[in-house]
């Protein structure tokens, strides 16, 4: 089966509304080519129920590596205030070099919340049984309230003795469980910021601080020298937690998020490295569980389906009507109001994480693209589109239908002033006599005629 590209999206046209939805019939997934012997995929909102037929040995008993710390993390979040101080025992410490660790050290003290990180980052050993000892009192009373929370949630086919998840023959769990506790989990804030970091800084009360990394490649590229690793960075991954042990094989429970849909994914049992095996050859073998993942969940994005009718969807989730103020500078209307037409009979499909975004009250207006293609087409007719679209893809498209224009009142006309020109007579200048001659008008231009060009224009002086 060809690998799904990660940027080739779903073209499909429109939107659905959960009300009425039925689930689509998909094609089928080829479990068969995938590294893990077991598999399961769900709806967080149903985490018991696999989706698309994405399950294989759901129920069988499974070691859990360290998958094992999302039990861990839970139980220390509902037992425990993250600020509290929690100080390192030397059996927190006294671990064999094949043991993953956060990096402490016996005496230290450290607040809950950093050996939290500690545990679900670089899944550090010594963080679960430092968190173990100061929950419960001890590794086995900590994990008679693991085995309590599993009971209290519904995992009816798991079994826990430790906090960490190193192998025993009676610490067990199946995929199915894992989904459930996941779930559970992932409803808690705290857990959620914790699982879906990249990096961390650890600090201790007397000063020391410790550089946290994840080992979830789906979140974070990892480096080493010598060779590159593969990539396997996925966009809409949240978290949770890797597990690797001999016996339990390569483990990933998985989470992604596309809009309001997130999936749960859990793959046991992968496939090691044949014994000798280095480099990039032997980190394909870690790598595969990531790949595999990204598999699944684009498969689920893609094909988990639901139909559902337009009219609905306009009813319950979008606009009636659309108004723009416009330019009174450029435009005649000062506004204007378009009635949004959708093909009301219209029943299609839609990927479940589109339709439940039209589930969100009010619908996000970052979805919808409205274009004015004329400010002047007559009420009734088509002005323009609208149109849905998600990371670049349109979805659905209706016409905008002029409505009505909001048009400014004519103005009033306004007053011509009238202007009442007399022409006055020239007086004869009585003589050569200076001395009765009368004095010129400073303002008027001086003329040999005795009058004024001016005086044509001057204005009775009632105005």
């Amino acid at each position: 089966m060809k690998r799904i590209v990660l940027c080739i999206l779903l073209s499909l046209l429109l939107l659905p509304l959960r009300g009425n939805a039925e689930t689509a019939v998909s094609t089928e997934f080829d479990l068969k080519s995938l590294a893990e012997d077991t598999v399961f995929l769900a709806n967080a909102d149903d985490p018991g129920t696999a989706i698309l037929g994405l399950a294989r040995n759901a129920d069988a008993k499974r070691y859990p590596a360290s998958t094992t710390k999302i039990m861990t993390c839970i139980v220390a979040l509902e037992n425990a205030s993250p600020d509290e101080l929690v100080t390192v025992s030397k059996k927190a410490c006294n671990l064999s070099k094949r043991n993953s660790r956060m990096g402490l050290k016996a005496g230290e003290s450290y607040p809950m919340i950093d050996l939290l990180y500690g545990l679900m980052l670089p899944s550090g050993n010594d963080a679960a049984i430092a968190i173990a000892e100061h929950v419960g009192g001890s590794v086995s009373g900590f994990a008679d309230l693991m085995n309590q929370t599993a009971e209290r949630i519904g995992m009816t086919g798991s079994h826990f003795l430790n906090p960490h998840g190193l192998h025993n023959s009676d610490h067990y769990t199946t995929a199915r469980d894992l989904s459930i506790l996941t779930a559970y989990a992932m409803q808690n804030e705290t857990f959620r910021e914790i699982v879906s970091s990249t990096e961390y800084t650890a600090h201790s009360s007397d000063g020391r601080s410790i550089e946290l990394k994840t080992s979830n490649r789906l979140l974070r590229d990892v480096i080493v020298t010598g060779y590159t690793p593969y990539s396997c960075l996925y966009p809409d991954a949240i978290g949770v937690k890797t597990g690797d042990t001999h016996l339990a094989g390569k483990c990933l429970v998985a989470a992604a998020k596309r809009g309001e849909t997130t999936y749960i994914l859990v793959l046991l049992r992968g496939k090691n490295a044949p014994e000798g095996t280095k480099g990039v050859e032997k980190d394909l073998y870690s790598a595969q569980r990531f790949f595999d993942a990204i598999e699944l969940f684009e498969y689920a994005f893609q094909n988990d389906l639901v139909s559902v009718s337009v009219a609905d969807l306009a009813d319950k989730c979008l606009p009636d009507t659309y108004a723009v103020t416009l330019d009174p500078d450029t435009y005649v209307a000062s506004a204007a109001l378009y009635r949004i037409a959708w093909d009301a009979d219209r029943i299609q499909a839609l990927p479940r994480w589109q339709s439940d975004l039209f589930l969100i009250d009010p619908f996000p207006e970052e979805y919808l693209n409205y274009t004015i293609t004329s400010y002047s087409a007559p009420v009734g007719t088509k002005a323009g589109t609208v149109e849905i679209r998600f990371r670049g893809q349109t979805v659905f498209t209706g016409d905008l239908i002029v409505e009505e224009y909001d048009m400014p009142p004519t103005p009033a006309p306004t007053a011509i002033p009238s202007y009442d020109v007399q022409i006055e007579t020239p007086q004869a200048t009585p003589g050569n006599d200076p001395a009765v001659s009368p004095s010129p008008d400073p303002t008027d231009a001086p003329s040999d005629s005795g009058w004024s060009f001016w005086d044509l224009f001057r204005c009775s002086p009632d105005l």
